[in-house]
């Protein structure tokens, strides 16, 4: 599964927390690992409980999309991470930093269902990931 709508309408079908939790989880499969000497304090996402790296590039023309990987170590929070990469999926930098993932995560009930903790590293991550993009962008994109 690798398109954002087909995971909110999933979302949508399945009435219970529970279920969406699992479903995180089974997302959480889809997550590439990153090689190990990519895992390293400039990629870490510090903010996360659990060690989340992330890393960042531009596609190979000038108007493709931003590339973004990441790994997890724990499996709800590799379904978290997986889940924002389907957000930023095929957004140009300035189009990443332009983003509003707040709408996202309420259309799915995360907002509601998450830890303090998990928020605080949710959006952890979604800041690290506008920061790796920024560079890329234009000078009159968004402020991260």
């Amino acid at each position: 599964m690798s398109d954002l709508e087909t995971i909110v309408e999933t979302f949508d079908f399945l009435s219970e927390w529970d279920d969406r939790y699992h479903f995180l989880e089974e997302l959480g499969g889809e997550l590439s690992y990153l090689s190990p000497e990519l895992k390293n304090d400039d990629n870490i996402v510090h903010g996360c409980a659990s060690n989340v790296w992330v890393i960042g590039y531009p596609g190979e023309a000038d108007e493709s999309p931003f590339i973004f990987e990441a790994e997890a170590e724990q499996p709800i929070i590799r379904g978290l991470v997986y889940l924002m990469l389907q957000i930023f999926a095929g957004k140009t930098p300035d189009e990443v930093l332009q983003t509003d993932t707040d709408e996202t995560l309420k259309r799915l009930g995360l907002d509601e269902h998450l830890s303090t903790q998990r928020h605080i590293g949710m959006y952890a991550l979604v800041q690290k990931m506008k920061a790796i993009a920024l560079p890329y962008a234009s000078s009159d994109s968004f402020e991260t």
